[in-house]
């Protein structure tokens, strides 16, 4: 039960200490009480998924990190206040009370046409092998740490095409290429509490794209 994103952590109980209106239009108000089940971070769209048990039902939040106010990541104290552990956390819908997963390693794959219009033009660049140029648009279309966790799930979407090519080589090259863009992302943290939050969800997404590789490259190929 250690994930963390500032001080909260799966698997506590959690109090709404200041009403606010989440990124879907979900109200939570100063009083709301319930258990903590998943924290997910969405590297593309840049958001903070907060998932909490509330008697027979589960109330998924999401938070824009791109927000200038209410519950973001390094204000959710702010929001929420960290209560103890729950003996039996009774989260539904599948939800693990000790995961915290990145939609990059298991999230849409690269033909999703509902991502951003600067996604698939990131793509469509890589797809012609123009890396630097894919690089660049994501950079210039997210102003913020994010850009490396979305060019990591880029090279992540890479591993994937080659090995279903039967490519290995140029598959463990985009593998060791978005480890090396997760490593940056996390190293990009400014505080202890986020700095703790986007390590491990690099060290999540570095294990899930192990598993779908078959084996870690990153020692002998870094």
């Amino acid at each position: 039960m250690s994930t963390t994103i500032d001080h909260l952590r799966i698997g506590h109980r959690v109090k709404v200490v200041r009403d606010f209106t989440d990124a879907k239009g979900v109200a939570m108000r100063a009083g709301d009480e319930g258990v903590l089940c998943a924290i997910r971070f969405d590297p593309l769209r840049m958001a903070i998924h907060l998932d909490i048990q509330r008697g027979a039902g589960t109330v998924h939040l999401v938070f824009d990190l791109k927000a200038a106010d209410g519950p973001r990541n390094g204000h959710m104290r702010t929001y929420f206040e960290l209560g103890e552990p729950a003996p039996d956390p009774g989260c539904d819908d599948g939800v693990s009370a000790a995961r915290m997963t990145t939609s990059a390693a298991t999230g849409p794959g690269p033909s999703d046409k509902s991502r951003p219009e600067w996604w698939q033009r990131a793509l469509a660049a890589m797809e012609a092998e123009r890396t630097e140029e894919a690089e660049r648009v994501i950079r210039e279309a997210v102003l913020h740490i994010g850009s490396a966790a979305s060019i990591a799930e880029m090279y992540a979407h890479r591993m994937r095409f080659f090995q279903h090519a039967g490519d290995d080589r140029r598959a463990v090259e985009n593998f060791n290429k978005a480890v090396a863009w997760m490593d940056t992302y996390a190293s990009w943290a400014t505080s202890g509490g986020e700095g703790a939050a986007l390590s491990a969800e690099r060290d999540r997404f570095h294990a899930a794209l192990v598993r779908e590789l078959g084996h870690d490259p990153a020692p002998t190929g870094m």
